[in-house]
């Protein structure tokens, strides 16, 4: 039906795995006295790697690439995420997606 093309379900469940997955990364780098240089460049790396494996394949509307970036960035500011560090993260993802 063409009303399964506004549902964003799988969207906003996708970017809040995607969040989860970032989380978890910078949780262990937080979690040692000094992190190793490099260590959220890599984080950045694996995240965008996962949009590649997980969020490309849905070939997305824009309504549901909004959904997806909008859940991803409640999801990292809500865990409390540095804001400038989201809004950055937000930009890869999007342009990952485009």
């Amino acid at each position: 039906m063409w009303l399964d093309w506004f549902s964003s379900r799988i969207a906003t469940d996708v970017g809040n795995s995607l969040a989860d997955h970032f989380m978890a990364s910078a949780t262990a780098m937080k979690g040692r006295r000094a992190p190793r240089p490099g260590e959220q460049a890599q984080a950045i790396q694996s995240l965008l790697a996962r949009v590649d494996s997980e969020a490309r394949p849905l070939r997305l509307g824009m309504f549901r690439k909004a959904k997806l970036a909008n859940s991803f960035k409640w999801r990292l500011l809500d865990r409390g995420t540095d804001p400038a560090l989201v809004d950055e993260l937000t930009r890869m993802l999007l342009l990952r997606l485009s």
